[in-house]
């Protein structure tokens, strides 16, 4: 104490015997058991929430795709009213650059082109969901004509269905717009939109989404298709390809 050291002794207080000080440390291990367990739940949780999570963003990916396609429907409807035909390209209602929520252009392809008289007649053309039109290529048309063709849309329905004529221009060779062009053959089905037995799915035009993995083929039965979300049935059907 001469040299102003101060000591502090800690002492084990009167009621701690041994035993309850070997009870306190064993009390001690079981919290941290307890915690490792709950971390241990909560990882679990969080691995079953997560893949529902991802669902719940992917659905909500297409069903706003959906509602784009129905936008899109209608500006290129809106445009073959005033311009008395599909247009040839996105580009024709300003929307080449619209993305799908996967971050990949939309995709169009014309194949009626027809006057505003044959786009109000396949308006009325009413196609159910799984029985799009079948077409007879101009080639076996007994309908020919120098400067254009012919070719037959006729539904699988209850004998109440119309037949649909639809007007092409230009030969194999043309552009959109009936000859000479770079785009798709006037009233051509080489590239449109295919069911399981490649028949169109559309008589009018195709527009869709590529889907998640931004990559597809022109029928719908292959696996790279399957994720795109399609318009189908001159819109009777929007949704997921593998749906349809």
């Amino acid at each position: 104490m001469g040299n102003g050291t101060v000591r502090v002794v800690r002492k084990r207080p009167s009621w701690a015997t041994p035993a309850s000080w070997s009870a306190l440390s064993q009390a001690e291990g079981f919290t941290l058991i307890e915690l490792m367990l709950a971390v241990s739940i909560v990882g679990v949780l969080a691995s079953l929430a997560v893949p529902n999570y991802l669902d719940f963003v992917e659905k909500a990916r297409v069903a706003k795709t959906v509602s784009e396609l129905h936008g899109l429907t209608k500006e290129i409807k809106g445009y073959a009213l005033g311009a008395e035909q599909y247009p040839d390209s996105l580009a024709d209602i300003g929307r080449s650059t619209m993305l799908d929520p996967w971050g990949t252009p939309y995709q169009y392809y014309k194949i009626n082109c027809g006057t505003i008289a044959d786009i109000g007649s396949l308006a009325r053309l009413k196609l159910r969901k799984k029985h799009s039109p079948q077409v007879i290529p101009a080639a076996d048309s007994p309908f020919m004509h120098r400067n254009g063709h012919i070719s037959f849309a006729i539904d699988h329905g209850d004998h109440q269905d119309l037949l649909h004529f639809v007007q092409g221009g230009g030969g194999n060779g043309g552009g959109g717009k009936g000859g000479g062009g770079g785009g798709p053959p006037c009233g051509g089905v080489g590239g449109a939109r295919k069911d399981r037995f490649l028949v169109p799915i559309n008589s009018d035009f195709d527009i869709y989404s590529m889907g998640k993995d931004k990559d597809t083929v022109a029928p719908l039965n292959p696996p790279k298709s399957h994720d795109d979300i399609i318009r189908a049935s001159d819109g009777g059907f929007y949704g997921l390809a593998k749906n349809f």
